[in-house]
């Protein structure tokens, strides 16, 4: 059984549309093989999981990590095929 999330803070990047800044949150939590991870959850819906860390202290470090830089991250047009999925 997963144990409790933690909150950390809400996220400051501007969000898309339809979606308040003030709604989205980073969660940390334990998933049941014991591994931690990092989300960011709006509205009870997860829209970015992270991958596993080893203890609460490395994803919450991450999920900061995260938090911190996003606003600063340019948001631009790409290619439709420029990322392809694994094994195609």
């Amino acid at each position: 059984m997963a144990t409790a999330t933690k909150k950390t803070r809400a996220a400051r990047p501007v969000p898309a549309r339809g979606v308040s800044a003030s709604s989205l949150q980073f969660l940390v939590y334990r998933d049941n093989g014991g591994s931690y991870h990092w989300e960011i959850a709006e509205g009870g819906q997860s829209l970015v999981h992270s991958m596993s860390f080893g203890s609460h202290k490395d994803a919450e470090r991450a999920a900061r990590y995260v938090y911190d830089r996003a606003g600063a991250a340019n948001f631009g047009p790409r290619e439709v095929d420029e990322r392809k999925p694994k094994g195609v």
